[in-house]
Formats: structure tokens, C-alpha cells, sequence
């Protein structure tokens, strides 16, 4: 009997240390996932601050107007009245 004890100890003590070494998989996981969570957060901020910026100093006015002028100065083809009604 004393031997079926020792090996199932043994076998416990197996799967505790797998289970101990599966958690330390699972929270270095986790840990990257937040750095790429973070690092997406923190790049659709820059990308609105430089919307933010550039739509505060006009340069977002000045490219639709560019672009209006072009669009109107071919006169109304089917074209251009397709992006009209897209937009």
C-alpha cells in the first residue's frame, strides 16, 4: 500500500506543477495582450490628436474645399454626381 500511496503523491505532485506552470503561461498571456491593447489605445489617440490638430488649424476645410472645386470645375457628370450623393 505504501507504494500506491508514494506514486499517487507523486502523480499530485505532477499535476500540481502543471497546473502551477499553465497559470504562469496564461498570466504572460494576459500581460502581452495588455501591451498590445495598450499600444492600439495609445495609437488611435495620436491619431486623433493629429486630426484634432489639423482639423483646428483649417487644413481639413482647406482640403474639402480643394477637392469640391475640383469636382465642380468638370461640371456635373454622372460622376460627380455620384460622389454627391455618397457623401
Amino acid at each position: 500500500m505504501r507504494g500506491g500511496r508514494s506514486s499517487r503523491h507523486r502523480a499530485t505532485g505532477r499535476l500540481a506543477r502543471a497546473v502551477r506552470d499553465l497559470s504562469g503561461e496564461r498570466e504572460g498571456q494576459s500581460t502581452v495582450e495588455y501591451a498590445l491593447v495598450i499600444f492600439a489605445f495609445l495609437a488611435l489617440l495620436a491619431a486623433l490628436a493629429s486630426l484634432w490638430g489639423a482639423a483646428r488649424d483649417g487644413a481639413l476645410v482647406d482640403i474639402a474645399r480643394q477637392a469640391a472645386s475640383h469636382g465642380l470645375s468638370q461640371g456635373l457628370t454622372p460622376d460627380a454626381l455620384q460622389d454627391i450623393a455618397l457623401f
